[in-house]
Formats: structure tokens, C-alpha cells, sequence
């Protein structure tokens, strides 16, 4: 018991040492180890292994992750975006849902503006849909009304003109020289897809020979490259109202010279021939 009572008094007297480089170290549970084993032969000592988790995979995802951030921070700008993370998803669809707002308050200000324009009926809500899906600018039919011509049409007609391209212009000049009461829609299609020119008609009309012919028939006169100064010479010997204009285009395609029909009419003969006449004696002349 001695040696115990001395081994506490040292403890006690190290305990009260405050230099660090003089403190005891403990061994207590090597002692008592000691002290079992020597009382009890079958005592096992048991010892205990903390294993220390290692942080070398911890480290390499936090690594991995400020890379791939510092990569789109780079390139892109906007790491957040890059990886699904934004935060205002809100205002995207706020944007979405206004466009898709706009364009049907689009229709509606169309639908409500051509429901004020005088048609020669009044298109429904589908064939309204159908100039709109058509492209066609109110203001095109604006224009046809103040030319006193959209009161002329359907709907269909309007579509038409504007499909195949028919400027304002070209359907205005017609208006100026009275012709837009003799020819339909599709007349004026066939005159500015066949390249007639507004000179031209501008000078049939002068000659009064709109009034005489066909749209086919200006297409026929253009298109055969019938001059307008060879009518003009038809008309000073009074012979373009005894003609057709097949048979202008007959003339001036056989050669028959504006020459050889001022001779005819000098000698007060075109009145009594018939164009294939007035042929046949240029042939044989």
C-alpha cells in the first residue's frame, strides 16, 4: 500500500507544478492494465482504433465544382444560368405572356379597323382572319376605299391583288383614267402581271379605245408589241373604231406599215376594207 500512497503524493505535487515542460504524463489505464493483468491472469486488454475518415475525396468535389464555376464564369458570364440556377425563371414567362397578349390584341385592333371599311359585303370574322393571315397592311385597303374601289370587292379580290403584288399606284392610275369601273380584280392582275404599263393605258385612253376593248385585249395589244403611235394612226383615218383589236394585232404583225395605211386612208379606201383586206393589198403591193 506504501508504494501507492507515494505514487498519488507524486501525482498531487505535479498537479500543483505549473511549468508545462514539467508535467506528468498519465499512464493511468497503462497502470490499471497493469494492475488488472497482475490481479486477474485472464484479463485482455482492450484497445481501441479511431480511424481518421480522410478528406481527400471531400477536397477534390469542392475543387471540381470551383473549377467548373470559374470555367463558366470565364466563357460565359453567367455561371447561375449555366447551371439551372437562375433566379428570375418569373420574368421570362411574364415576357412570353406578353408577346403572345400582343399579337392577339393585333388581330383584334385589325378585326375591329376592317369592320369600318366598306366592302361590297361585309367579310366575317374568318375571311377578316384570312386577309390577316394574308398579310394584307390595313392600309392597302384604306387606300382602296378612299379610291372608291374596296366597295367594288370581296375579300377574296383584295387578297388577289395584294398577292400578286398590285401597287396602289398602278390601281390609282387607273382610277385617273376612268377605267377602274370597266375592269374587275382580276383584270387588273392580268394587266400588271402582263407588264402593262401605265403609259400605255394612259394612252389607249386617250385614243378612247379603253372603252372599246377588253382587258385581254390591252394584254393582247401590249404583249404583240403593238405601238401606241400605229393606233394613232388608226384612229386619224377613223379606222380604229372599224377595227378589233385582234385585227390590229393581225395587221401589225403581217408588216402592214403605218405608211400603207396613211396611203389607204388618202385614197379614202380603208372604209370600205376589212383588216384582212387591208393584209392581203400590203402582200400583193
Amino acid at each position: 500500500m506504501a508504494p501507492q500512497k507515494d505514487r498519488k503524493r507524486v501525482i498531487g505535487n505535479d498537479l500543483r507544478n505549473n511549468d508545462p515542460d514539467e508535467e506528468p504524463e498519465f499512464e493511468l489505464d497503462q497502470e490499471q492494465g497493469e494492475s488488472d493483468a497482475e490481479t486477474n491472469p485472464d484479463f485482455e486488454a482492450t484497445s481501441y482504433h479511431v480511424d481518421k475518415k480522410s478528406t481527400f475525396k471531400r477536397d477534390s468535389i469542392v475543387i471540381g465544382i470551383f473549377i467548373i464555376i470559374t470555367f463558366f464564369w470565364y466563357f460565359d458570364g453567367k455561371p447561375l444560368e449555366a447551371l439551372g440556377m437562375r433566379g428570375d425563371s418569373g420574368q421570362v414567362t411574364e415576357v412570353i405572356q406578353q408577346s403572345d397578349a400582343g399579337a392577339g390584341f393585333a388581330f383584334l385592333d385589325y378585326l375591329s379597323a376592317v369592320n369600318e371599311l366598306e366592302f361590297s359585303r361585309e367579310p366575317s370574322q374568318n375571311q377578316v382572319n384570312a386577309l390577316y393571315q394574308n398579310g394584307v397592311p390595313l392600309e392597302y385597303m384604306q387606300e382602296l376605299e378612299r379610291l372608291n374601289y374596296l366597295e367594288e370587292l370581296s375579300y377574296t379580290g383584295v387578297i388577289g391583288l395584294y398577292a400578286n403584288g398590285v401597287p396602289i399606284e398602278y390601281i390609282q392610275n387607273l382610277g385617273r383614267i376612268d377605267y377602274l369601273d370597266e375592269v374587275n380584280y382580276s383584270g387588273i392582275i392580268g394587266l400588271y402581271s402582263s407588264g402593262v404599263s401605265e403609259d400605255y393605258l394612259t394612252g389607249l385612253n386617250r385614243l378612247d379605245y379603253l372603252d372599246e376593248t377588253s382587258y385581254s385585249g390591252i394584254i393582247g395589244l401590249y404583249s404583240s408589241g403593238v405601238p401606241l403611235s400605229y393606233m394613232q394612226t388608226l384612229n386619224q383615218f377613223d379606222y380604229l373604231d372599224e377595227v378589233s383589236y385582234s385585227g390590229i394585232i393581225g395587221m401589225y404583225a403581217n408588216g402592214v406599215t403605218e405608211d400603207f395605211i396613211r396611203e389607204l386612208g388618202r385614197r379614202d379606201m380603208l372604209d370600205e376594207m376589212s383588216y384582212t383586206e387591208v393584209i392581203t393589198m400590203y402582200q400583193n403591193n
